[in-house]
């Protein structure tokens, strides 16, 4: 007579111990991917047309069946992504559009990507979070990102903004 055993399933948990040196490394990851989406908003400035100059952010926290993004910065040019390993590390990623590169030139990709590194670059020759930045270094459809973003509209997750254009003073 043959028996049947259940089979042990193994439970998985989507939690983390998080130590302090851990806790220490995301607040310093989660600040350099601030400065980047600082330094993203400020170049958005240069241009003329509200389209170039209007971002989204979306803030993944919202989300309860998201356990690993934590918030981005999306429009025409970057996605900017603050993320969470399952070890719980933080990490940012950058992808850029080639058609908007190839279209405006690469000034501006470099002058955030420059930032990027001086943000997460360790000045005491240890790690640090030089670690944490993902830049991907391969063509990504960003724009149809942003427009299906934008398309969507502002919701509990997605806000939508515009960087204004600095007055001109007259002398």
């Amino acid at each position: 007579m043959k028996t049947k055993t259940q089979a042990k399933t193994k439970q998985v948990t989507n939690y983390v111990m998080v130590t302090p040196e851990l806790q220490l490394n995301n607040e310093a990851v989660l600040k350099a991917y601030t400065q980047i989406v600082q330094k993203a908003t400020e170049l958005l400035n240069k241009f003329e047309m509200r389209k170039y100059r209007t971002y989204v952010e979306v803030d993944h926290t919202k989300n309860p069946q998201n356990v690993q993004y934590v918030s981005e910065f999306v429009c025409h040019f970057w996605n900017i992504t603050l993320s969470n390993s399952k070890e719980g590390k933080s990490y940012i990623f950058i992808n850029y559009d080639a058609d908007f590169i190839e279209k405006f030139g690469s000034n501006l990709t470099n002058q955030l990507l420059r930032e990027a590194y001086r943000v997460t670059n360790s000045e005491d020759g240890t790690i640090g979070i030089e670690y944490a930045l993902r830049v991907q270094f391969k063509d990504y459809d960003v724009h149809n990102y942003f427009y299906r973003l934008t398309f969507e509209g502002e919701t509990d997750t997605i806000s939508i903004a515009m960087v204004e254009k600095p007055e001109l003073v007259e002398a």
